[in-house]
C-alpha cells in the first residue's frame, strides 16, 4: 500500500524548512532488528559524539509523506548488476562515479518497521540514515545498516519526531563518520555532470514531483549518457533502475532546503 502522510499544515513553525522521506514504498512488511554494539562505529559501542544536544547552527527538516508520481517514460539504462530483491530483502550493487555503492532499501524487510527515533517506522521516515548507510559502508572503513544509522542519528539529535531528519545531518554526519562533504551549488546540468567526473558523488534533496511529495534525500550516482543520470533511491528499486534526465532532477530539487541544500557533494578521504 502507499502511505499517505499529508501536508504539513498545521504543524510547528520550527519544522517548516525539512524533508526527509518518501513514504510511498510499501510498509506492509514486517521485520524485527536487534541494534547490537558495532566496533569502530561512532555510536554504536556506547560512546557517541555530539549528544550535548547543541548542533551549531541546526536547522529544522520536514519528512512528511508523498505520494508517488509515475515514472513515466524515462529511459532504462542495461540492467544492474547483482540484483537481488526477494522475501522483502534487497541485496545490490551499484557503479558510481567513485567507486562500488552497496544500495540499502529503507522498507527492506529486515529493518521496515525499526522505530526510528522511538517511534518512526524507519521505512517511512529513514530516507536519510538509509542514504548515509550506503555512503558510509561503501566508501569509509565502516559497515553500517541503517537502523544503526537511525540510531545515531536520533541520538546525536538529527530526528525530528514524526518528520525524518534534520538537514544539517548530510554535512555533520557524514564528516563524523570519515566522509569529506560539502554543498554544491553548481545548480546546472553542466555543473552536476562535471563533479561527477570529478571524483564525486552528490546526495539531493527532492521536492515535489516524481520522488516525493514532500521532501526526500537521495543520490545521484554516476553520469549515464551525458543528459541523463543514475541515482540510488532508498525508497523505490524501480527509480533505483531508471535513467533520470539531470534537469528533471534539478527542476524537483526542495529549494527551502536549509544546511547548505539541497546538493551536497561527498568525497571519500
Amino acid at each position: 500500500m502507499d502511505s499517505a502522510l499529508g501536508n504539513s499544515s498545521g504543524m510547528d513553525s520550527s519544522l517548516e524548512n525539512v524533508s526527509d522521506v518518501d513514504p510511498s514504498s510499501d510498509h506492509s512488511t514486517t521485520g524485527d532488528f536487534s541494534l547490537g554494539n558495532t566496533p569502530g562505529i561512532p555510536g554504536t559501542d556506547g560512546t557517541i559524539p555530539g549528544t550535548d544536544g547543541t548542533i551549531p547552527g541546526a536547522q529544522s527538516a520536514i519528512d512528511a509523506g508523498g505520494q508517488r508520481v509515475p515514472l513515466g517514460d524515462l529511459a532504462t539504462p542495461e540492467p544492474l548488476e547483482n540484483t537481488a530483491a526477494s522475501a522483502g530483502e534487497f541485496t545490490l550493487s551499484l557503479t558510481t562515479s567513485i567507486g562500488t555503492l552497496t544500495y540499502y532499501n529503507q522498507s527492506d524487510s529486515r529493518w521496515a518497521n525499526y522505530p526510528y527515533g522511538g517511534s518512526d517506522p524507519l521505512a517511512v521516515y529513514g530516507c536519510g540514515p538509509t542514504v548515509m548507510a550506503m555512503l558510509v559502508t561503501s566508501f569509509t572503513e565502516h559497515t553500517i545498516q541503517p537502523p544503526d544509522m537511525a540510531a545515531w542519528a536520533a541520538a546525536n539529535h538529527y530526528w525530528s519526531s514524526g518528520y525524518g531528519t534534520r538537514h544539517e545531518f548530510i554535512l555533520e554526519g557524514a564528516a563524523a563518520f570519515g566522509l569529506q562533504a560539502e554543498s554544491f551549488q553548481n545548480l546546472t546540468a553542466e555543473g552536476v555532470m562535471s563533479e561527477l567526473k570529478n571524483g564525486h558523488i552528490l546526495v539531493a534533496l527532492m521536492g515535489p514531483g516524481h520522488f516525493s511529495d514532500s521532501g526526500h534525500f537521495i543520490i545521484i550516482t554516476e553520469d549515464w549518457s551525458g543528459s541523463q543520470v543514475r541515482v540510488a533511491d532508498p525508497a523505490r528499486l524501480e527509480r533505483t533502475q531508471a535513467a533520470w534526465d539531470v534537469q528533471l532532477i534539478l527542476d524537483e530539487l526542495l529549494t527551502t532546503a536549509t544546511a547548505g541544500g539541497p546538493v551536497w557533494s561527498i568525497t571519500p578521504r
